[in-house]
């Protein structure tokens, strides 16, 4: 079972690490004992509840007051875990620290907080190296704060001050151990869920913090996109099998909730390098050139959608082999489309038909299309 520690951890590691944190949300200092806390909660509820604006908080949501409120008064692991990531200040003698300890973590969490807000902004050219310089900054801040010793010795401090039967001296283990993988957090979760995962990944690069981790963190936060997609890319290559009558449905679906995860895969991870983004890419692939075979076979070889979708799918094959495959399948086409043009105007066919007339050829052909479609659907 997870201890609280790192539950705590783990659930604020996202964009919203400083943003949510309940010592910067009730603009109460980390060391606020729970007389001073209680005090301020019955302050904030009185105001609220007359109606009267609060300046005396970093939020002004309800809301948002309550969870910050009932995670400092309730379980002391999780309001030690804020307190990591809360503003220490100067200190006032309780924790025995240096002034320097203090000062060198609070301007980490000032670097990371604001290389964060940087980050969320609409990117630009201008903004880019300023963004960088930001990301470089914390991640220098967090690994100079982390290495000191002091540091742990405050958190210790902490344990004993807060004084919680809850709250073990191990915490601070747990922390040391996790808060590696918190503070890469929200560079993840910008990566996996952002608007401009490109920007996020020459980030990561400058982001020293978690180390040879990171990519490993990465791929543990994609691995349910890449399940989504894959099994997304299977059901619509079944849909395929019930006609070429699915083929608007099955690409617009494609378009709609598969490109979209890839093109963020292959930006975080790219196919070059990870074969399960190559293996979706090829899946993607399968997906057009299987829509254009399928309406040559029972739809009209001069249908326009068909060369759209071979050139789509030779754009996305990531292997030698899909690309012979689909060179294979357009030419297979192109040679009932020739022989189709020769067809006497004057026969009557039905226009989703091929056709079988007495043109050897055209036999010959159709069969051999088939046989693809046979043997890729299987």
């Amino acid at each position: 079972m997870t201890d609280a520690v790192v539950t705590a951890l783990r659930e604020i590691a996202n964009r919203d690490l400083y943003q949510r944190n309940a010592f910067h949300v009730t603009a109460l200092p980390t060391n606020a004992d729970r007389r001073t806390t209680r005090r301020r909660q019955q302050h904030v509820i009185a105001v609220l509840e007359a109606g009267a604006d609060l300046e005396t908080t970093g939020s002004r949501d309800p809301d948002e007051l309550r969870i910050a409120f009932d995670r400092l008064l309730g379980d002391p692991r999780r309001r030690m875990v804020d307190e990591v990531f809360g503003e220490w200040g100067r200190p006032n003698g309780d924790c025995g620290c240096d002034v320097p300890v203090h000062q060198a973590h609070d301007e980490a969490v000032y670097a990371h907080a604001s290389a964060i807000e940087l980050l969320l902004e609409r990117p630009s050219t201008s903004s880019h190296p300023a963004t960088l310089g930001m990301w470089q900054r914390a991640s220098e801040r967090w690994t100079t704060a982390l290495a000191d010793p002091q540091f742990w010795q405050h958190l210790r401090n902490r344990v004993l001050t807060l004084d919680d039967w809850q709250l073990a001296a191990s915490a601070v283990d747990q922390i040391r151990s996790e808060v590696p993988a918190t503070l890469t957090g929200p560079l993840i979760d910008l990566a996996t869920t952002g608007d401009y995962p490109a920007r996020v990944v020459i980030m990561l690069r400058e982001w020293a913090v978690g180390g040879a981790s990171v990519q490993g963190w990465v791929l543990d936060a994609l691995r349910p996109q890449y399940e989504r997609a894959e099994d997304a890319t299977v059901a619509l290559l079944r849909r395929l099998q019930q006609g070429y009558h699915q083929v608007d449905p099955v690409i617009a679906e494609l378009e709609r909730s598969v490109l979209p995860v890839y093109r963020r895969l292959q930006v975080l991870l790219p196919s070059e390098q990870h074969q399960r983004t190559l293996a979706l890419r090829d899946d993607v692939a399968r997906v057009y050139q299987n829509s254009a075979v399928g309406i040559a076979n029972e739809g009209s070889v001069q249908d326009t959608r068909i060369t759209h979708l071979f050139d789509q799918a030779e754009g996305y094959a990531g292997t030698a082999d899909m690309r012979a495959l689909i060179a294979e399948n357009r030419a297979g086409v192109a040679q009932l489309v020739s022989i189709d043009r020769f067809r006497p105007q004057h026969a009557a066919q039905p226009e989703s038909s091929l056709g079988t007339g007495c043109i050897v050829g055209i036999v010959v052909a159709i069969a051999i299309v088939t046989y693809i479609v046979i043997g890729l659907l299987s």
